[in-house]
């Protein structure tokens, strides 16, 4: 059998778009960059991108502060089998907001992964914090990754040469075009069902493949959401696409699907403490549960809430068309985001939740 040999004259259909001056008319499958060009284009396309201020990556053994070579291997098992685990942090006025957790939560991904990871809980602390120092970002986003690392492109950890840790310090994400304030506004969302929950393993492991996440939020824009609110076969809501989910119920009882099945929240757990806590004390909770919620019970209620990324309290207005409670932003959800807001930007707790950064590095 004769093998095809393609050869192409830019006329048939998928071609790539025209030649430009530096490729001498070949189109850019054909072309040989070397790496200093490639270094170029790259600088060229990451100009303007959203901030990314500092990237540490234990492979290259040290930080760059510049987004064109803030890269992964393409033979990290991260990038190609989806063998690598993440986490994430505030950075707030210079203070690394409950790392600690993360970390654990991290190193306990990483288990279930079964990931061979070299670095102790505190030594992988350092290399964030001092990824913070060198970014100079005094607000941020802070990422990391543990991966089985770079080596080859079989399915096997065997072929890996040395695990990989990587953090990445970002801009604030912010949701909504632009004006749009979660707090003032509140977000409608959309129930999701097509979508196939993760199973219980996958969902209390933050890995680095988020397929079913990605499409729970795109089911949820086509019923109008940004979430998505997980619903089973069984009426019982599970989680949003990245956050947790709890109802306030006309007479003031908070609830909260179990962790079993779900992420196990870091954020909702700060606000199943404060819902225990200063609500209650101040009278706008009579109960606390965490236990089974059915939709149509969240749906009756007075508020819906959906929470993540250590600070984001983001209250359900409408969900499929219907207002919750009054239609507005209730006084649990705008109560939760005060203390929130005033813990992260005062820096008031414990030293395991505030740990300032060293700019002087």
């Amino acid at each position: 059998m004769a093998l095809r040999t393609v050869s192409g004259n830019g006329s048939g259909n998928g071609d790539a778009a025209a030649p430009d001056e530096s490729g001498g008319g070949l189109r850019p499958a054909q072309q040989i960059l070397s790496a200093a060009e490639a270094v170029e284009r790259m600088a060229a396309r990451r100009q303007g991108k959203r901030g990314c201020y500092a990237m540490f990556s234990s492979y290259l053994g040290g930080v760059v502060t510049d987004p064109t070579v803030m890269t992964v291997p393409l033979d990290d098992h991260m990038v190609h089998r989806g063998h690598g685990v993440f986490d994430t942090c505030s950075l707030v006025n210079g203070r690394l907001y409950r790392l600690g957790i993360h970390i654990d939560r991290l190193l306990a991904s990483a288990a279930g992964a079964r990931l061979q990871i070299p670095w102790s809980r505190d030594e992988l602390i350092q290399m964030v914090a001092d990824t913070a120092a060198a970014s100079g970002a005094r607000n941020a986003i802070v990422r990391y990754w543990l991966t089985a690392g770079p080596g080859g492109f079989s399915f096997m950890p065997a072929e890996c040469e040395e695990p990989c840790f990587y953090c990445v310090v970002l801009d604030p994400m912010s949701f909504g075009d632009g004006g749009f304030d979660p707090m003032r506004d509140g977000f409608r969302e959309a129930t999701v069902r097509e979508t196939p929950q993760k199973p219980p393993l996958l969902a209390q492991i933050k890995s680095n493949n988020y397929l079913l996440n990605v499409l729970t939020h795109l089911e949820a824009a086509d019923g109008g959401g940004t979430f998505g609110i997980i619903v089973d076969d069984d009426g019982f809501i599970a989680e949003a696409c990245v956050l947790n989910v709890c109802s306030v119920s006309h007479d003031g009882v908070f609830v909260t699907p179990p962790f079993e099945g779900i992420l196990h929240g870091t954020t909702m757990r700060r606000l199943l403490d404060l819902a225990r806590g200063p609500l209650s004390d101040e009278g706008l909770l009579r109960g606390v549960a965490q236990r089974p919620l059915r939709a149509d019970e969240a749906r009756a209620g007075a508020e819906v809430i959906m929470s993540g990324g250590d600070t984001h309290v983001f209250p359900v207005v409408e969900w499929d068309g219907a207002p919750i409670g009054d239609g507005t932003v209730g006084p649990v959800a705008k109560r939760l985001h005060d203390l929130i807001t005033a813990e992260t930007e005062a820096g008031d707790g414990s030293p395991e939740d505030f740990i300032e950064v060293d700019y002087a590095l």
